[in-house]
């Protein structure tokens, strides 16, 4: 190489440098650093010595290479040869939230006219990310967020908190140490403050890496990534497992399988809060590039289906850590796609007439020049949980969970909160695993699947406001219920205790049919009974030597004559649906009893409509 074709005519500056590049060639990496070093002593300016400098150092990952490639462009801003450094130094003054230089950095690169797409891409979605960061800068969100306190962060690092419905329990990942392997630990609040950490012991911590997980929003099924774990069938370097909770006892993790599992990655799995469909991250081929998010179903046979893209959401670049609000509605998910901040930033979309709406920045400062991740926030919508971490180059040294107050801008537009309770029979009083559907009778439609607990009892369902719901309870060999809940001009549900004993199947067990609807004073049965007759097709069907009673009742409104043809013409209207969806005439009657048998005081309007039903004897 000539002398000329350097940006220094110091000979014993090239002499150096030249002996520097020979010295690479040779693989003597700390006297060829030795030997640029000496060519800036002889030229301060020789742009192309401090980028070799860089060049070594980004070999061995040193955060050094930044003032090395730094120098270099600044003497040479022209240069194309110094191209390879600009996505690096781009990163880097984007990550500390210089943006003018980045800024000036991808208007220059640009310049070159490169032919490497993927970089010009990148320039100038740093160009159009600045302008983004400026202007959503102006217009912060009143947000705060504060370390969670003792006994929670205890550990060398913590992070992707989760929580159930009810708010009561936290589940996080987490090493004790810096070198430990990755374990997951639970906390349990008690009204005022958090428990210490345990770790999830027996079937699910190993001495191997188990952690980036999800649980039901009743705490029963819980999701969780493990990585070559010699003792777990597994597909791939990192698979996604599944264990359930029955009691207070986890059951041996199995793997997901074939529809959700490959050879390539998959982790940071989220759970519905029935713990039916899942959402996760996989690099598999077949997407939109780089780390994707995908999704899954549970079937009726309780397999996990085969995954597909959620290629609405997803961008060439990396989408990770994604979260499905309790209300099943709302994703969110962190990107560097889209519009933002700088490195991967927080966005949500939102589940509208079966499609994906539009992806929307959660905004500054919940997003900030720095890496934002992992976000789960409550079902009410109140409060938001995710680390905060602080990196040393690639090394993490620190990550600490927090807990904010949600800006109102960020909260899912649709409130949403939980029935729990026991399911038991009522006349043993023993606790019973019973299947629990929870139908929006409007449209007939299945909005969530749990089960209750076949040791407790207890369930957790969770219910959205601004839709009708029955709350379907099943358990072979015993009545059903069909359990109203009108949440369609409720704009903030609250909580509900609610237990439900289960009678036994036997001549003279009398039930009420509720979410059976009427027009006043007419027996026509509206459309949104429909949810309730189909559940008692159902529990013929499942018991086919049932023999039953279908009578109809009133309050004491309006002339007895009145009452008893209502009464007799709303239980024909069930008898004839049940005929008609295929159930034998001989195993049913129907009967009318007008306002003589009241279930409660026909004093009030709550009485009067206790008194207003339909009830099933079996015979």
């Amino acid at each position: 190489m000539h002398a000329q074709e350097y940006s220094t005519n110091n000979k014993a500056a090239i002499k150096a440098y030249e002996s520097g590049n020979a010295l690479v060639k040779a693989r003597q990496f700390d006297q060829a650093e030795a030997a640029y070093r000496k060519a800036i002593e002889k030229d301060a300016r020789f742009a192309e010595a401090y980028y070799k400098i860089g060049v070594i150092h980004q070999l061995f990952e040193r955060p050094s290479m930044y003032p090395a490639f730094a120098e270099a462009i600044r003497l040479l801003p022209n240069d194309k040869r110094f191209a390879p450094a600009y996505p690096l130094m781009l990163h880097k003054e984007m990550s500390e939230g210089k943006y003018a230089e980045a800024e000036t950095l991808a208007q220059q690169f640009l310049r070159f006219g490169s032919k490497d797409e993927a970089a010009n891409r990148l320039m100038r979605k740093t160009i159009a990310d600045v302008a983004y960061a400026r202007k959503g800068m102006l217009q912060p969100l009143n947000y705060q967020s504060r370390p969670l306190p003792a006994p929670i962060n205890q550990f060398f690092v913590q992070y992707f908190p989760v929580l159930t419905a009810d708010g009561k329990q936290l589940i996080f990942t987490a090493r004790a140490q810096e070198r430990s392997d990755e374990n997951m630990y639970r906390s349990y609040w008690n009204g005022s403050q958090w428990s210490a950490p345990e770790s999830l012991s027996g079937n699910i911590n190993t001495p191997n890496n188990e952690g980036s997980c999800s649980i039901s929003g009743d705490g029963k099924v819980l999701v969780f990534t493990a990585c070559e774990d010699p003792n777990k069938e597994n597909y791939g370097k990192c698979d996604l497992y599944v264990s359930l909770k029955e009691g207070d006892t986890w059951s041996k993790p199995v793997n997901m399988g074939p529809g959700v599992n490959t050879a390539a990655w998959e982790s940071h799995p989220t759970l519905s809060a029935d713990g039916k469909t899942l959402f996760f991250v996989s690099n598999r081929g077949g997407g939109k590039g780089g780390n994707d998010i995908w999704m899954s179903r549970m079937d009726e046979n309780g397999d996990w289906g085969k995954a597909v893209n959620v290629s609405a959401l997803n961008t060439p670049e990396d989408e990770v850590a994604p979260f499905l609000h309790a209300n099943g509605r709302v994703l969110y998910f962190a990107s560097k796609g889209y519009p933002g901040y700088g490195g991967f930033d927080l966005y949500a979309a939102d589940w509208e007439n079966e499609q994906w709406g539009e992806v929307r920045n959660l905004g500054y400062p919940i997003n900030t020049h720095e890496d934002q991740i992992g976000l789960f926030i409550t079902a009410d919508g109140q409060k938001g949980y995710y680390s905060v971490e602080r990196f040393e180059g690639r090394r993490i040294v620190s990550s600490v969970l927090h807990e904010l107050d949600v800006p109102e801008e960020v909260r899912p537009s649709i409130k949403t909160n939980y029935v729990r309770g026991m399911v038991y029979n009522a006349k043993t009083k023993e606790k019973l695993a019973a299947r629990i559907e929870l139908i929006d009778i409007n449209n007939n439609q299945r909005q969530a699947l749990v089960s209750s607990d076949a040791q407790t009892g207890e369930y957790l369902i969770v219910l959205n406001a601004g839709a009708e719901y029955a709350l379907q309870v099943r358990k072979e060999g015993f009545t059903f219920k069909s359990l109203p809940f009108n949440y369609v001009l409720e704009d903030n549900p609250q909580p509900l205790e609610m237990d439900i004993p289960l009678d036994p199947i036997e001549a003279g067990t009398v039930f009420v049919l509720e979410n059976i609807f009427f027009e006043t004073g007419k027996y026509a049965l509206q459309d949104k009974s429909k949810a309730a007759l189909d559940e008692l097709v159902k529990f013929m069907q499942q018991n086919p030597a049932l023999r039953g009673e279908i009578s109809g009742h009133t309050d004491n409104v309006g002339t007895a004559e009145a009452n008893q043809a209502l009464s007799i013409n709303r239980a024909k209207a069930v008898y004839e649906y049940l005929i008609n969806a295929g159930i034998a005439a001989e195993r049913l009657r129907f009967q009318g009893y007008g306002a003589t048998k009241p279930a409660a005081d026909n004093s009030t309007e709550a009485g009067r409509a206790k008194n207003r039903r339909i009830e099933f004897t079996i015979l």
